[in-house]
């Protein structure tokens, strides 16, 4: 009995030793499970022993996505050029991202040095790094200075003054940007330029496109060559590597963004080879230039004119005519031109004002501008066809364009010349005046006054075409419904039969073929929706084209294909134009006739 109870006391203690194992086990797992997971932000120095002059680089790593990162002053150091990157990736199915902050630093003085911690915020906490500890001796310090200055033998003195500099060992990039304030729409210039220090070398390895958010833009790279530039007691090389104009779309507080570049950049190690030269190596590092913002404001309320629609910049403005004597009924064409520089596809021109007795159609817009680094410069045109229905003399006023003037920052208004126009009796008018000459003469003979005898003749002639219309009259009732048949028939063959292949005879003569293709048009919306010659105009067909449920894109290429018709009476046209516009009025029958 005693010997069974004693092994069931080793059995029990042995139980509780692996309970307790199993304990620290998984406690250690917790632990480590939790120090994987945790938030943290970590700095790592590539040496902590040094020499004055010396280069190194200090890296902070987070692994989160952070915001507002500080680093730390660096007391005791040169600080250069800084980077940051972001890695991303998805290990066993899980997301991990690292934020890096690297910085290069060249110690300036000797003694045992402390780098403070670095902070960044996540989630509404701040977390900070440990410091670091940097012993800095001055240990061959010239000696170290001449090598990282200058491979050439050079007097001691002379590289002790080059010492002083201390932070020719920097790289950075500046946003100059040519003016803080703006209105909607004023052009902006912006230069990158790059400082580096004298003993660096750096290779582009990939141009990070760079995307301006609420701005019309156009960008360029420079080549150029370096210059000396001195910052803060320091002399750097330089160079302006990319240049912007920015037109703001956007009132407020705008961000230039950053410009972000992808490099290869060759610096000292601080290390020796055997022949007592330098050593370099090489790093690719994204460097981020820093941020600018521009103040845009609205353009000003006052003195705004009636007539803007948005121009900003330094325009002339003129209308111009292709003829000054025409026949009514005739078209010609008016040319509204805006010239200068500014923001030309930004605006519209406004539409002009003109008698009411001419009929205008919708204008073709036309762009002549080059847009580069210098801005938008040329010239937009709005053609307009117009006709003149009646015959006179006429004065087109004189039309009128507004903007808002950069050099003087007020509006200005401007206007083109006044135009005559001499407007000759057409063919389709004199007919209409003959007609009417010869229905007024008509009347005053029938309204003479006659004889009794002639009077009675004319009662009696009266009488017998009264009957004859009565006979006609129930004769035609009778076969009223037998006639609308055959009529409603025909139209309807008519219409299913409509064509234009005939029309491609004609391609080759301008003059007939657009006479040809007006008279199909004029048959086909006649047969098709009832339209008279004379109810032929650009809101009738719009209204009939929507009531038939035919698109507006169908509607557009008709309404231009009567405006080609116009608008061939006095422009050259290609045989190539005239055979695109014959196909596509072929289209578009076969559209109407579905």
């Amino acid at each position: 009995m005693p010997t069974k109870l004693k092994q069931t006391q080793q059995a029990q203690k042995k139980i509780g030793k692996m309970n307790n194992k199993i304990k620290i086990l998984l406690t250690l797992l917790l632990f480590s499970f939790l120090s994987f997971s945790q938030v943290k932000l970590e700095v790592k120095a590539e040496k902590t022993n040094l020499k004055i002059g010396e280069v190194i680089q200090v890296s902070y790593f987070f692994n989160e996505e952070g915001s507002n990162f500080t680093p730390p002053n660096f007391n005791g150091f040169n600080k250069g050029g800084s980077y940051v990157s972001s890695n991303e990736e998805y290990i066993n199915g899980d997301y991990a991202i690292q934020q890096v902050y690297t910085y290069v630093i060249q110690a300036a003085k000797a003694g045992k040095l402390v780098i403070s911690p670095a902070t960044i915020k996540f989630n509404g906490k701040t977390y900070a790094s440990k410091s670091v500890a940097i012993s800095v001796s001055n240990e061959k310090a010239a000696d170290a200075i001449q090598r990282n200055q200058n491979s050439t033998n050079v007097s001691k003195s002379a590289v002790v003054n080059k010492s002083i500099a201390g932070a020719n060992n920097l790289l950075f990039i500046d946003v100059e940007v040519s003016k803080t304030n703006a209105f909607v729409n004023e052009p902006v210039e912006v230069n990158y330029r790059i400082y580096l220090a004298p003993n660096l070398e750096i290779e582009l390895n990939k141009n990070m496109v760079t995307k301006f958010n609420n701005f019309w833009s156009q960008t360029e790279d420079v080549q150029g060559g370096w210059e000396r530039k001195v910052v803060n007691n320091r002399v750097y090389k330089s160079k302006i590597f990319k240049k912007a104009i920015l037109y703001p779309q956007k009132i407020g507080k705008l961000e230039i963004t950053p410009i972000t570049l992808d490099l290869n950049i060759s610096y000292p190690t601080g290390d020796f080879d055997f022949f007592g030269d330098p050593e370099f190596d090489v790093a690719r590092r994204e460097i981020v230039s820093n941020t600018k913002y521009l103040q845009v404001s609205s353009l000003p309320e006052k003195g705004k004119p009636d007539n803007f629609t948005g121009a900003v910049g330094t325009f002339e403005f003129k209308a111009n005519v292709t003829k000054n004597e025409l026949k009514s009924g005739e078209s010609l064409q008016l040319d509204l031109i805006v010239s200068g520089k500014g923001n030309l596809k930004l605006f519209e021109i406004p539409k002009p004002n003109l008698p009411s007795n001419f009929e205008i159609y919708e204008p073709k817009h036309q762009e002549f501008v080059n847009e580069n680094i210098n801005g938008i410069s040329g010239k937009i045109v709005d053609s307009y066809t117009i006709i003149p229905q009646e015959k006179g003399n006429f004065k087109l006023k004189s039309q009128y364009f507004s903007f808002f003037d950069i050099t003087s920052k007020t509006y200005k208004t401007i206007s083109s010349e006044a135009i005559d126009l001499e407007v000759l009796l057409g063919e389709n008018q004199a007919k209409v005046t003959s007609n009417s000459k010869y229905k007024l003469a008509e009347k005053s003979q029938k309204t003479e006054p006659t004889s009794g005898v002639e009077f009675s003749v004319m009662h009696f002639i009266g009488l017998i075409a009264l009957a004859g219309l009565t006979l006609l009259f129930f004769t035609l009732k009778r076969n009223k419904s037998e006639t609308d048949e055959e009529v409603k028939t025909e139209i309807k063959s008519i219409k299913k039969d409509f064509s234009v292949n005939d029309m491609e005879q004609f391609i080759t003569n301008k003059e007939v073929f657009y006479q040809e293709m007006e008279l199909k048009i004029n048959a086909l919306l006649q047969y098709k929706f009832g339209l008279e010659k004379a109810d032929l105009n650009k809101e009738n067909i719009i209204q009939k084209f929507q009531e038939n449920h035919i698109s507006q894109e169908n509607t557009n290429d008709f309404i231009g294909l009567l405006q080609n018709c116009e608008k061939a009476r006095y422009m050259p046209t290609s045989d190539g134009n005239m055979q695109l516009d014959y196909e596509k009025l072929q289209q578009l029958v076969q559209i109407i006739n579905v």
